[in-house]
């Protein structure tokens, strides 16, 4: 996919979170408060470059039918300084998931995309694939999927070139999920006051 991104005439970069040092979310709620996380290690860095690209591919394997712990961690902590203050809208996403086997390898590249619709972009689409065995980089149907892929690329490139709103995205947000986030921070705002003052200066209250 990155191939083909780049064949289009897009600028790539490839992070592979295994060798990140992204420690694990300790709800102490700091970052709602203060607008950055207390840990320091390298998710700031990751979280910088979501910012600043235009679309992002979110990759992983199946790992006891979820995500891998790194990308879940990042979703963690993200969970104020991306989600609850929507600072990807603008941005385009697909997601990839490869398993030893097909069982929920599309539905975990599903899930991976839809965290970009919650922190505000649109996802364009998702990608499961299953290897032929653990040992072997070869994958089942691969002539397929490889064309798959190449047109998921060709999507996501699409999507940023034309700015497309996705109109069943963009209205579910709008009437079911911004309405609940708002709510919360008007029901919480001496608890949360940079939350409180981010939803009124940005006009979700």
């Amino acid at each position: 996919m990155l191939d083909k991104l780049s064949g289009l005439g897009a600028q790539t970069e490839f992070i592979w979170t295994g060798h990140k040092n992204i420690q694990y979310c300790k709800a102490c709620e700091y970052c709602m408060k203060n607008d950055k996380c207390i840990i320091n290690d390298d998710y700031e860095e990751i979280r910088q470059k979501m910012l600043n690209a235009d679309g992002v591919i979110l990759g992983t394997p199946n790992y006891a039918f979820q995500m891998s712990a790194q990308l879940k961690a990042i979703y963690d902590r993200s969970h104020s300084l991306l989600y609850y203050t929507c600072r990807l809208v603008g941005k385009y996403a697909v997601g990839v998931c490869v398993g030893g086997h097909p069982y929920m390898t599309a539905k975990i590249a599903k899930t991976v995309a839809q965290g970009i619709w919650l922190c505000g972009g649109y996802y364009a689409g998702f990608l499961g694939a299953a290897s032929v065995n653990r040992d072997e980089l070869a994958l089942q149907n691969e002539e397929q999927i490889i064309k798959k892929a190449g047109h998921l690329a060709e999507k996501l490139y699409s999507a940023i070139q034309n700015k497309k709103k996705f109109q069943w995205q963009h209205f579910i947000r709008q009437q079911f999920l911004y309405p609940q986030v708002a709510k919360m921070m008007e029901s919480n705002k001496s608890k949360y006051p940079f939350l409180y003052e981010y939803y009124k200066a940005n006009k979700y209250l």
